[in-house]
């Protein structure tokens, strides 16, 4: 409450997101650590000349970061991965559309700007001095004649958010010629975009480019960002792995062959199938994620899943899906979800798994016994680093149990994983050195 008036929270989201409300926080306390006394002590001004114009840009924001997240297995909107959209590993369509709606939020934000220093009154050399400190607003920038009537005549872009609200903004952006060697300068660094945090909004700012200008020309190139891509490709394979361990009976899938099951190679082949993929888009996975897909599941796949959930820097890794492996020999791997793990599926995970594995192994073994190629030795001798391997691993699954391991869902990633790091029976550290310590010395 406002001078009698009831704000609603979209106000304060793009007030206090506006370029004037940092510049007034930097001024009140110019060190990186901002307080909640802080924001209090800001001075935020009602004007319902500019409040409800404030709002419906703000909820247009959300609403298009909202879509936008429907797209990563990882955001609580997510609806269907973009591959699957398409039908095909062609990200072109979708990179495309993706830039013009993230063009259209930066948009919104240069509005809501503009708006707040409407609604305060600044001078046009107030205005200069705020923006000297905090950067002028790159939906302000000029564009090229092009880019900005291709831009408002994308109906394929616009069709789930109209440019209605915005349409005489962009139409009253500065104009702008580039010489050639200003728009390579630009071009020439697509391929880095979406590396690390250098996305739409971090490119524009780093190149001081209006993003309707970096769409136009990125719409333009046909650059596939590699990290991008095989980012979503990471993606749309922890979403198919997630289905299939959620639709197995115990949620338990071998990555080796002869552990009583499918392994999972094959479990994914199946399920390309069923998406409506072509085994010859299956085979032309491998170029899509940068990998064979048999070597990125077996030594990759589960720790670039456990870093891409490294969403807070001082907060665990969060990873739903973990693999299990007695070791470098392959003698036992397998996958497992978290939402189904427990002590009981451990007991199972030795008693079905290994046992069906370590029993193919001795028979094999068997097989070869009256062999004496350099072949068959090579494959006595691992075996027998496998079975000895196998044997370790049943060992610490024996000591888990007798020292109580008991995984609950509600617990989170730390507390149940921190004891099978412990014990090196995952391939990657999802834990630091002080966070396993924490999480095993919990009691909670």
């Amino acid at each position: 409450m406002k001078n009698g008036k009831q704000f609603k929270i979209e106000y304060f989201l793009g007030f206090l997101n506006s370029k004037l409300s940092f510049y007034i926080v930097d001024c009140l306390n110019p060190t990186v650590n901002t307080q909640v006394g802080d924001l209090k002590r800001v001075p935020v001004l009602y004007d319902e000349t500019y409040v409800p114009v404030v709002e419906e840009h703000v909820r247009r924001c959300i609403a298009i970061k909202r879509f936008v997240a429907r797209s990563s297995i990882f955001e609580e909107e997510y609806s269907t991965n973009p591959f699957l959209s398409s039908g095909s590993f062609n990200l072109s369509q979708y990179l495309n559309t993706e830039n013009h709606l993230l063009s259209q939020v930066l948009l919104n934000e240069a509005i809501i700007n503009e708006k707040i220093f409407d609604a305060y009154e600044l001078t046009a050399t107030d205005k200069g001095i705020v923006l000297a400190k905090e950067r002028e607003s790159i939906g302000g920038l000029p564009v090229c004649i092009k880019a900005k009537v291709d831009y408002l005549a994308d109906e394929e872009a616009t069709k789930n958010f109209p440019l209605d609200s915005i349409y005489s903004y962009v139409e009253s952006l500065p104009e702008k010629e580039y010489k050639v060697d200003e728009r390579e300068a630009i071009e020439n660094d697509f391929p880095s975009l979406y590396q690390s945090n250098n996305n739409l909004e971090e490119f524009c700012i780093r190149h001081k480019v209006n993003p309707i200008n970096v769409w136009y020309w990125f719409k333009q190139s046909n650059v596939i960002p590699q990290q991008r891509m095989r980012t979503l490709a990471m993606e749309f394979l922890a979403d198919m792995i997630r289905e299939i361990l959620m639709d197995d009976e115990d949620g338990i899938v071998p990555l080796v062959s002869d552990a009583g099951g499918k392994i999972l190679i094959d479990c994914i082949e199946e399920k390309f199938r069923s998406k409506g993929f072509s085994m010859a888009q299956f085979s032309s996975f491998d170029s899509v994620l940068g990998r064979n897909i048999s070597d990125y599941l077996d030594n990759h796949f589960f720790a670039e899943l456990s870093d891409h959930l490294n969403l807070f820097m001082y907060l665990p890794k969060t990873p739903f899906i973990w693999h299990l492996s007695s070791g470098p020999e392959q003698g036992f791997d397998c996958y497992i979800i978290i939402y189904k793990w427990s002590r009981d599926k451990l007991m199972r995970l030795k008693s079905v798994y290994i046992e069906h594995r370590e029993r193919a192994l001795i028979n094999r073994q068997s097989d070869l016994a009256e062999k004496n190629s350099a072949e068959a030795q090579n494959e006595k001798d691992k075996i027998f680093k496998q079975l000895k391997e196998i044997e370790g691993f049943k060992q610490k699954i024996d000591e888990l149990l007798t020292e109580g391991y008991n995984p609950i869902l509600d617990d989170g990633v730390g507390k149940n994983i921190a004891p099978l790091q412990k014990k090196e029976m995952i391939p990657y550290d999802v834990l630091n050195p002080g966070q396993l310590k924490k999480y095993l010395n919990a009691d909670w």
